[in-house]
């Protein structure tokens, strides 16, 4: 599993393409970083190019998680925690095969395919996010 922070025109992004292209699982957080503060962040079209121009259309899985920054806290000492309540949540996945056919059918930019993409893929976080928090709460209440 390749785990990669995300800018667009990185190498890591390339790395990424070349990967997919191959039929590898490359596993990226797409806000580019880690969001300490926890506040919404825009995801990066870095995730979108890399389905746009993979040789082989990747199948996207979705993953929210919550409470790892209580298992290891953002700031020091980095020391792991015993005992505290983690959700994952994995959604269904995404096919983004229709889309990038459409996308191309249409002859858009690759600016606007990047976003097309990324915006398919944050509102699906979204919606994911939001189940996350209802199991998290429901299944670890005090």
């Amino acid at each position: 599993m390749l785990l990669i922070r995300l800018l667009l025109l990185q190498d890591a992004v390339n790395f990424c393409i070349e990967q997919l292209g191959r039929g590898n699982w490359v596993h990226v957080f797409p806000e580019g970083k880690v969001n300490i503060s926890k506040e919404y962040m825009r995801m990066k079209w870095g995730v979108g190019r890399m389905i746009y121009e993979s040789p082989v259309t990747p199948i996207l899985v979705p993953i929210w998680h919550l409470g790892m920054d209580e298992v290891l806290p953002n700031e020091p000492p980095y020391i792991p925690k015993a005992g505290k309540r983690l959700t994952f949540n994995f959604g269904q996945p995404i096919d983004f095969n229709e889309l990038v056919a459409d996308l191309r059918r249409l002859k858009v930019t690759d600016e606007e395919a990047r976003k097309a993409i990324t915006d398919k893929i944050e509102e699906e976080l979204l919606r994911l996010k939001e189940k996350t928090e209802q199991l998290h709460s429901s299944h670890h209440s005090s």
